[in-house]
């Protein structure tokens, strides 16, 4: 063996300065013993045993062998054959084709796991017959365990400890895959649970009490599943649960069900009890989609439905509520569209003096022609602008559109002959825009009076913001500028806003008038409105008249105006300047 790394001795020579050689000896078995890296040096028996003939002080560190140990020796002396398997296999191999190898590998060390990485180098004879093999060994366990800490991090929740999206969909991906190979039979299904109210919680304790609050909720909501299951931490407040694999959907239920009763119970935060609750919505592979995405989309559509119809429940993803949210969503952006490009219309009813039959006025309503689905109800759009606040412009929009077209009835016929115009102004407009500094604006472009122009209102719109509603319509009213109540009748403090709020129009709502006969209650609501009315100079106009009875009654309880189908439908800007001209079709 007097050729291994075992070799005590070997002289090198170098040339002095003198010109003359000397020999120094190095020790090479004392290098290998240095050597930041492990060295193991192997035969194989003619048994194929395999042998350890040199162990350097790093592969006994990494070994955790005694420094005394005798060479030559078993492999399977040196440590457990359990741990050794994976080397003894790379050096047969070595051995036997004569071709280098590197591989990982990892042995256990006591309680510690060390990750290892070697690289196998065959000795030949002159014959060309491998008769060693040298093993160097690396210890890599301090990079594996960063990269694992590394890899965590990236695919769980910091504060929780759970998979975050990322992990999450990748189980959702092999989910569906499984549930796909294995047919029908079996399906998996997506919980996204929104904690509700928690901002309250952050604002009344303190964000640190949420964080506590959160990591409770997650263990909470860990003791709800089933351990083939997966939780998740979305975002902030929002939890997913991956149900993979179910037969019957009343599995998935008794899961919502026992986070329902979990979050039943109060949490002790900080010492004080609090009380809260979860929507969840549910998505399946059989109800919905079997793309991991759209099942997320659809739970999460699914929540945020449990939100809307009053939290601290569960909703079933349906495809056909979402077809109507996805209308509702490109109904939203053609009718920003169609306010941008001047795409919508005002349509004109009339308002009669009930006296002379002649005309007084006209209320203007918008209207949406859509070039595929045509006529769009105010009713499907109003409440969409609304919400999407859309309301803002589109307002802006009806104001400008009533002022042109009263500036062009007032240059042809006159003041004499021109008659005002109400636009109705949303609750949402009040509260988001300057109403009484848009108004005053479009009189000022068009060289209106106020008197021309009329803003209707509801009670909602009121009640909404009474003190700016107050101060907004004294400073339209400053503009001469009437202010209508309108729908009067349907809301419990009607007759309060009377002389609470600067009004001067009542408009009754049409319900009255459909059930209105001689001497019953709604008769004798109107004729209190009437007398009301009357003593505090507001004018009345009834809405919704459609037959000669109804117009008659309101004419015997001295009622000024009316409004309905029975002198005519809404009409363009057209027939409304014929109207204006005197060419009135019920006359």
């Amino acid at each position: 063996m007097a050729d291994t790394l075992g070799s005590k001795v070997s002289p090198i020579a170098n040339s002095s300065g003198d010109g003359s050689q000397s020999t120094r000896i190095v020790n090479t078995s004392a290098v290998a013993e240095r050597l930041p890296v492990g060295i193991l040096v192997c035969g194989v028996t003619t048994g194929n045993v395999i042998e350890a003939l040199f162990i350097n002080g790093f592969a006994r560190d990494v070994f955790d062998l005694k420094e005394g140990a005798q060479m030559p020796c078993t492999l399977d002396s040196v440590w457990s054959a359990s741990d050794n398997h994976v080397l003894a296999g790379q050096i047969l191999e070595v051995y036997r084709s004569g071709r280098s190898a590197s591989f990982e590998w990892s042995i256990r060390a006591g309680a510690m796991e060390r990750f290892l990485s070697s690289h196998l180098l065959p000795l030949e004879d002159h014959e060309g017959r491998v008769y060693q093999v040298i093993c160097t060994i690396e210890d890599q366990t301090a990079e594996k365990l960063a990269e694992r800490n590394l890899l965590h991090h990236a695919f769980h929740d910091a504060l929780t400890g759970q998979p975050n999206r990322v992990l999450f969909r990748n189980k959702l991906e092999e989910a569906v895959a499984e549930c796909q190979r294995s047919g029908q039979t079996t399906g998996c299904a997506v919980l996204i649970i929104n904690i509700d109210r928690f901002q309250q919680i952050n604002e009344s304790f303190g964000h640190s009490s949420g964080d506590r609050f959160l990591i409770s909720m997650a263990s909470t909501l860990r003791r709800c599943i089933r351990s083939s299951d997966t939780l998740a931490r979305l975002s902030g407040d929002e939890f997913a649960i991956l149900v993979s694999r179910f037969s019957d959907i009343e599995e998935v239920e008794m899961i919502s069900r026992r986070i329902h009763d979990a979050m039943a119970l109060p949490y002790d935060l900080d010492g004080n009890e609090v009380f809260t609750s979860v929507s969840v919505g549910v998505a399946t592979t059989i109800s919905s989609s079997t793309h991991p995405e759209d099942l997320i989309r659809d739970a999460d559509f699914a929540m945020h439905r449990a939100k809307s119809a009053g939290k601290a429940r569960t909703e079933i993803y349906r495809s056909d509520s979402h077809q109507r949210a996805r209308s509702q969503f490109h109904l939203e952006t053609e009718l920003r569209r169609a306010v941008e490009r001047g795409e919508l219309e005002l349509n004109y009813q009339p308002i009669i003096d009930l006296k002379t039959d002649t005309l007084h006025g006209f209320e203007a309503l918008t209207r949406w022609v859509h070039k595929d689905r045509g006529v769009v109800s105010p009713i499907e759009f109003i409440p969409l602008a609304e919400e999407t606040g859309v309301i803002v412009n589109l307002g802006r929009w009806a104001v400008d559109s009533a002022c042109a077209a009263v500036k062009s009835w007032l240059d042809e016929m006159g003041p004499e002959n021109t008659v005002p115009v109400n636009v109705n102004v949303s609750g949402v407009q009040f509260a988001r825009d300057d109403i009484a500094g848009m108004v005053e604006k479009a009189l000022k472009e068009y060289d209106l009076p106020g008197h021309l122009i009329r803003i209707e209102l509801t009670e909602s719109a009121i009640m909404a913001n009474p003190t700016r509603i107050s101060e907004t319509l004294s400073r339209i009213r400053k503009l001469g500028v009437k202010v209508a109540l309108d729908d009067f009748g349907t809301g419990y403090s009607s007759l309060n806003y009377l002389h609470q709020f600067p009004i001067d129009i009542i408009k009754i709502d049409r319900s009255f008038i459909n059930q209105l006969e001689k001497d019953n209650a709604p008769f004798k609501i109107l004729e209190m409105i009437g007398m009301l009315a009357t003593n505090l100079g507001h004018e009345v106009v009834a809405e919704g008249l459609e037959d000669l009875e109804h117009i008659d009654m309101l004419r015997n309880l001295d009622f000024s105006f009316g409004q309905g189908y029975f002198w005519s439908k809404p009409v363009n800007t057209a027939s409304a300047t014929e109207m204006v001209r005197g060419k009135l079709p019920w006359a």
